[in-house]
Parts: C-alpha cells; structure tokens; sequence
C-alpha cells in the first residue's frame, strides 16, 4: 500500500505524553528521529492513513520539536518487548511473511525491507511501555478484560472494529501483544462510555447488559448475542466466582464485575461515587403538589400550577440495591428557602455529579415567569440561576426544565427568550410560547451570568434536555410542517454541531415499499415522545402517546402516557413488524394498563433508571384526576412498587435520584465521524457537506428499515435551502389550510456534483429546510421539519451510497432492505467523506 494526503501538523495528545518534556532516552530519541521518523513519515503519516487523529498510531509531519516528540511517544507505546511481535512491525507485514491484518494493507513485504529493518533494530532496544503504571483497574483489564473481548468475538471486523457501524469501536493489536495507545482507548472508551461505574452491579451497563441473554433478568437486545454467558454460570454479582475472582475458573460476567469492584474501590476512596453497600441511604429529590387534578403537558409550561414543594425522602438500599419504601412524612422541603411563597410552580429538578446540587424550575406566582433555582440537597444556599426578566412581546421569558452537564460545570435548560434582536416567539402548531435550548456556566450554585449561549434555533419548541452518557445533549423536539406534526426525540453534540434525529421520528413513515414510495408503515407509531433519559445500561427511557391531530395537545394531560425503552443500536422501529430477523428496538413496559392511546385513563411520566435494575417514574391510575405518585416498575413485567408507603392526597412527580457520579466528558465532533466536523468556522456561517445529497435524502425524510428509495431521487439536480419563518408573538399568526402557521422562504439552490454531492455555506443558527430539486427546480422531495447549522459548524452528512450497506446498514438497513447486504469495510475508515465536493469552495446560499 502506498501513504495517502499530506501529512497533519500538530502534536497529539495522551495522558502519558507532555511535549514540553524531552524523552528521558535521548540516544534512543535521536535514533528514532534520524533513522525510524522518516520511514515513517514516507510511508505510513499521509493524513488519509496515520496523519488522521482516528489512527491509534497518529503521526505528525514531524518538523517541529514537540512533533519530533510526540512520533516518539506514538512509535515507543506501538513497541512490544520483543520487537518481532511490535504492532508496529507485524501489523504492516505481509500476512505471508507472518503479519497480521492491517487496514491500511501490505506496507513491507518482506522482514528484509531496508524500512522494516530500520524500525526493527530501533525497536529491538526500545522496553515495552507499561500501559498500567501500577494501577490495579488498568491491570486487571489488560490482563483480563482485553483478551475477554477477543475470546467472546467483540473485535470481529463486522462487530466492534474501527471500521464497524456502531459508537463501540475497539482498537486492534497484534497476536499476543496490545500498543499502550490501543490499550489505553479501548479501557477508558469501555469504562466511561459503556459501563455504569455510578451503580455497583456490572449489569447495569451497557456493555454488560447487552451480552447478557435478553431474556434473562438483566439482559438487552444484542445483534451479536449473549457473548458474556458462561455456561453453568449465573450472571450475577453474588456469584462467589466474582467477589474471589479465579481467571481459570471464574465466568466471563465475573471478571467484569471483578473489574468493576476494582474501579469502584478506586472511585470511592476518591469520593467520586456513592458506595451503595446494603443499608446505606439514597436520597431522592421530587416535586410534591398539595391537590390532585389534570396536570399539563410538557409543552403547556406556561400554565401556573401552584401548591409544589421541592422535596428530598431518604431510602435505604438492601443487599441487591432495591430502594426500601419510605414515608413521605419523613421527607424534607429544601426550596422553603428560596423566596418562593406560600403556594409556588415547581418543576423538574435534576441533581449534579457530585450528588449535592439540585436545580430546578420555579415561580411563585401566575404572574411570574419560571427561573431556574439551584440549591444544596439539605436546602441550604438556595441561589437564582437566571435572573427574571421583563416580558417583552407580550410574552414572558421562562427559563425551565434544566439540566446539569455530566461534569457538573454548566446547566441547559429550555428557555423562552429567543434571539436578542427578535425576541419570543410561538409554536406553529399549539401557538404556545416557543423555546429554545440555552446553557450557562455554573460555579457551585452561582451561574455565569455572562457565559448564556444559544444552543438550538427553530421554530418550534425544544423542551426537556438531558445527557447521554458520552456527553450529547438529548431532547424532545417539536416538528410541524405541512400537516406533519411529531414530538419527536433529538440530539445534539455539545459544541452545537450536529443536531441530528435520536428516535420517534414519525408516527408514521413514508417508502414501506421501494416499489410504491407513496405506501407508509407505522413507525413509532405515536405522535409524541417525551421525558426522553438515557438509562444506566445506555437504553433510552421516555413516554409516548397520542395526539390529538386537530390541535396536536396530548389526548393524556400532564405529559403522561406509555413507558418506553428504546434500544437505539438495534435501528428504526416499526409498529407490527415481527417477521424473521427483524429486531424491535421498542418494548412498552405494562402496555395493557398505560398505552398513550385515546381512552387509557392511566399514565406515566418522568422515568429514571434505579440501580437494581427497575424504573423510577410517577405513575397515575386516573391522569385526569392527577393521582401521581412514585412508583418502582419492573422493566419485563411491569410490576410496580410504591417509593412511598402512605401519603396525603396531593401528587407526586418528576423524581430523580442524588448520588456522586464520576465527571464525564462533553462531546464534541470529530471529522472523522459519519456526521463528523467541527465548529471552527466562521460563527455567523455553517458549512454543509453531502457526499451524497441523494443518498442522505432518503434518511432525512424515512426511517423505516425496509430499504432506500436513492434510486427514484437520483434524478435530482439541484439541493434547495428554504428559511422558515417564525410564529411571531404579537401580530397576525395563524394556522393555513395545513394547520400549521408556515412563511417558508427559498434562501437558494446549488447544483449537485456529478456523484450527487454538494457543499454549501449557510446561515448559522437559523432553521432551514432542504429539498432536492430536479433540472426545472421542481421539488423531488423535501424534509419534513426543519434542520440548523450551530455557530462556525463544519460537517459532512452521511456517506456516498457505495460505503452506505458498510457505515449506516447497522442501524437503518441496507439499501435494498436485505439483511444479507449489511457489512463493513475498511474503507470506512479513510473515504467516508470522500466526494468531488468535499474540497470545493462552499456555495453561499443566503448570504
């Protein structure tokens, strides 16, 4: 194989590297430098194969001295003690000279290359590098959770590879020895991204769960299935094989828990997490309403409902983390302190990382706007977050439903206020005041109050905003366009890049048959889904239901409905669907009582996963009556547990747990990804890149897996970009024959490539609609809802349609529908975003 692209500038970055530091060998140091860094640079650093920040052997242009030093590190962590078995060497060999697979291909092909032997020699006085330093977690994973992943088939090219369709990607070796560099990525991505280190049971995440039988007490849907079972071995933390762990004789689920106690130990000492031993209390913070009556629905937050208290029960666990009921009468108020009055609005509290702060949405009266408050969990220190201000345009500024970011330095929340020059506006469909997503900087329980930032910018409301494990912010998003109207599921990347759909796209979706594109198949198969929060083991809990389709107000007050739990691995959902082969990614939990549907008089709201497995939700036998109270529900058979054993007659709700959590990382983009890009541009601008306008139209508008109709939209010429307007406040803003308020207007038009890609440059922080069009600029097919770039957004959407069945498949299926067409390749990889757009200037539409 040949090196592709110039090479990167830039040293990288590791826990163990510092640039300023000279390498402590220096006569191995110069070695490199002089004899091993230019074969390198020659033959594998072009930015299409190592000079890609992807590469766990990432290379530098090495012109510089930091760079110098950072190709050092990189090559040294690559170095086995036996430099034959290098991954450095072996993994570039010709597999008939005794290599192993490589990406990248054959780069020496023999032992006698001139530039094998170069390295060679160099790696021969060179000590492997000690990946875990002492430290007993990383230990016990080299040594037992690595070779589990490759025993049990995870690192499989069409699995868990670099070049696989899933966010699990495991770093490869070569037989027998691991780099540092690879060890390290692999141990931090599966520890903080795919196992629940706040919770002491292994089955709680992700990773876990899913290689558990699903049928089993803990197990989840897996397409590769239940690699984690041993045979004659219960999937249990109480299993003597995992508290005195024997790798000779232990289960596979057991040297995951082992490894679990072992960074939980670490973890505790450096009070980062809750103990949860048998006796000890969890606290639970929740919203407590003097009388029962309908509540209002998560979009309706400008109804004052008063009579709240902000409330903390204390429940014990027991030997299996089961939360013990408690009495609602040994419950404390912690917002007695903050100003609110007799008779307060309160709603959605959340609590930090650090298991301490609580912040919440509040008002004391009707004629107040909501703020958002945070307090200590004892109710000391009660602080306003957002300072109240003046009404303007006749509406006034609530700030609600906030969130606090996994590392406990900032707060989104929904927020009313708008863009500083237009002020608030309505919803287009219910014209009730519209909200955007905004975040601040906080310092204990003080904000930033110059640190406010914009984070979504449509036209309709976008309510309740929570993370997800790796750091995106999710949320429920309402979409109306020409009779289309969903409160669908949404996320976005912290550096606002990306807004991109989550699940409940549509209640019903277009292309059920490639033959006749004007057939739909139900897919959600409801209206709304809101209440939307990643679960421990990485499922999605949420509530859906019904709308109703004349005013698009919930037929079930008080944002209850169906409980959910959406596995968002498995791909599209269709309601129905249960032929072979076909995995549902939803399941309803107790669906006979609560469906969501016209008529069901019970309901859920506000889900949390607890840490024995079952879901923390309110839960109201007669919605209309508003009898809410917290419950604890079985996720398989539905079977539910009081939290409290007695109580008054007011509702319960929205309760959430206080616990420490490690601080987690926020997500930003990487260009790499398949939506990959950045934010570094111009702020005021977005630039887009399709490398298949074509291809990526036919997941804009469709989300079954039953096939992409890119054949019927390959006629298109040219992608339009429409504006749409703004409900405004004051004046005249009223439904068209569609139901919807709708001033739509053309931005622009740029002509597609020859291979159907574009790239264009675009307002930032403005709702767009995009539309391919054919060589009359009629309309092919047009996105339902709309779009936005953030702040200096750089991405490339989706894939050409040849690498479509290896990056997307996973998820969406394949171009023709057949399973069978599903795979992978390396390409992946270096050419995802490949197109005869991807280097041209951008075409400025709405300039």
């Amino acid at each position: 194989s040949v090196s592709k692209g110039a090479c990167t500038s830039g040293a990288g970055s590791h826990a163990g590297f510092d640039a300023s530091e000279a390498p402590a060998d220096k006569e191995s140091f110069d070695s490199f430098v002089r004899d091993v860094e230019p074969v390198l640079e020659r033959r594998c650093a072009g930015s299409s194969c190592h000079g890609s920040k992807i590469a766990d052997l990432y290379l530098t242009c090495g012109k510089t001295e930091a760079e110098h030093r950072w190709n050092y590190f990189a090559a040294v962590s690559h170095v086995d003690a036996t430099a034959a078995l290098s991954e450095i060497l072996r993994r570039p060999l010709s597999k008939l000279r005794g290599g192993t697979f490589h990406e990248g291909g054959t780069v020496f092909a023999s032992t006698s290359d001139k530039d094998y032997t170069a390295i060679r020699d160099w790696a021969a006085k060179i000590g492997k590098l000690d990946f875990a330093n002492g430290d007993p977690g990383k230990q016990f994973f080299a040594e037992n959770i690595q070779p589990l992943l490759l025993q049990r088939g995870c690192s499989f090219q069409a699995c868990h590879s670099p070049a696989a369709t899933n966010d699990f990607k495991l770093r490869s070796g070569t037989q027998g020895f691991f780099s540092a560099v690879a060890l390290e990525k692999n141990y931090e991505l599966l520890k903080n991204d795919f196992m629940a280190l706040e919770f002491p049971d292994a089955r709680r995440g992700r990773a876990v769960a899913k290689t558990l039988l699903s049928s089993g007490p803990a197990g989840i849907a897996h397409r590769g299935g239940p690699v984690l079972e041993t045979a004659g071995s219960v999937a249990d933390p109480a299993d003597p094989g995992c508290t005195t762990f024997d790798p000779a004789t232990s289960s596979a689920f057991c040297a995951f828990q082992a490894w679990i106690n072992l960074e939980r130990a670490a973890l505790i000492t450096a009070n980062q997490v809750t103990a949860m031993k048998n006796g000890d209390p969890v606290k639970v913070v929740y919203v407590e309403r003097a009388t029962r009556n309908a509540d209002t629905d998560r979009l309706s937050f400008d109804t004052f409902r008063g009579g709240a208290e902000l409330r903390v029960a204390t429940a014990t666990l027991d030997a299996t983390q089961r939360l013990t009921p408690v009495s609602p009468a040994a419950s404390v108020v912690i917002s007695g302190g903050c100003g609110l009055g007799a008779s307060p609005d309160i709603q959605a509290p959340d609590v930090a990382n650090d298991g301490n702060r609580v912040v919440f949405a509040a008002r004391a009266t009707m004629n107040d706007p909501l703020g958002i408050y945070a307090v200590n969990l004892d109710g000391s220190n009660c602080t306003p977050v957002t300072p109240p201000q003046a009404d303007r345009n006749g509406q006034k500024i609530h700030n609600f439903d906030p969130a606090f970011s996994p590392d406990g330095k900032w707060i989104v929340f929904a927020s009313t206020r708008g863009k500083p020059d237009v002020g608030p506006t309505k919803s287009r469909k219910r014209f009730l005041p519209q909200s955007d997503l905004w975040r601040v900087a906080m310092s204990g329980l003080v904000a930033d109050q110059s640190s406010y930032e914009q984070i979504t910018f449509l036209s309709n409301s976008e309510v309740g905003p929570h993370f997800m494990r790796e750091g995106r912010i999710t949320m429920t998003t309402e979409k109306a366009s020409d009779g289309f109207y969903q409160l669908s599921g949404r996320r976005i990347n912290w550096d606002r890049t990306d807004y991109h759909p989550l699940l409940a796209q549509r209640a019903t979706s277009p292309y059920g048959d490639l033959t006749d594109l004007t057939q739909t198949k139900p897919s959600i198969g409801y209206a709304s889904a809101t209440d939307i929060r990643e679960g421990s083991d990485g499922n999605f809990l949420l509530i859906l239901s019904d709308e109703n389709p004349a005013t698009g107000a919930p037929v079930s007050p008080g944002s209850a409905g169906a409980l959910g739990i959406f596995n968002r691995s498995i791909g599209p959902f269709e309601q129905g669907r249960s032929d072979t082969g076909y995995l549902p990614a939803l399941r309803l939990v107790n669906g006979g009582t609560a469906t969501g549907r016209a008529g069901s008089a019970a309901g859920y709201r506000a889900p949390v996963a607890l840490p024995d497995g079952r879901i923390m939700v309110s839960y109201a036998s007669n919605v209309g009556a508003g009898n809410f109270d917290i419950v604890m529900v079985d996720p398989r058979s539905g079977a539910q547990d009081p939290l409290f054993t007695t109580g008054p007659a007011g509702a319960r709700v929205d309760a959430v747990l206080a616990y420490q959590y490690p601080a987690r990382q926020l997500y930003e983009n990487r260009r790499q990804l398949v939506f990959g890009g950045n934010d570094g541009g111009d702020p005021g601008h977005g630039v887009l890149h399709m490398p298949d306008a074509p291809m990526l139209f036919t997941l804009l508008t469709g989300n079954l897996r039953r096939g992409r109709p890119v054949d019927a939209f390959r006629q298109a010429k040219f992608l339009a970009v429409y504006s749409e307007g703004m409900c405004p406040a004051t004046g005249t803003c009223s439904p068209g024959g569609n139901g919807i308020y709708q001033s739509r207007q053309m931005l622009g038009s740029s002509d597609l490539a020859a291979d159907g890609s574009v790239r264009v440059k675009l307002p930032a922080g403005v709702g767009v609609v995009f539309e391919l069009q054919d060589g009359d600029h009629k309309p092919i097919v047009t996105m339902g809802e709309e779009h936005q770039l953030g702040p200096g957004e750089q991405i490339s959407m989706g894939v050409s349609e040849s690498l479509f069945n290896a990056v997307c498949a996973g998820c969406h299926g394949s171009i023709s529908g057949h399973e069978i067409d599903v795979g992978v390749t390396a390409d992946a990889l270096t050419g995802a975003s490949a197109s005869r757009s991807a280097t041209s200037d951008p075409v400025s539409i709405g300039q």
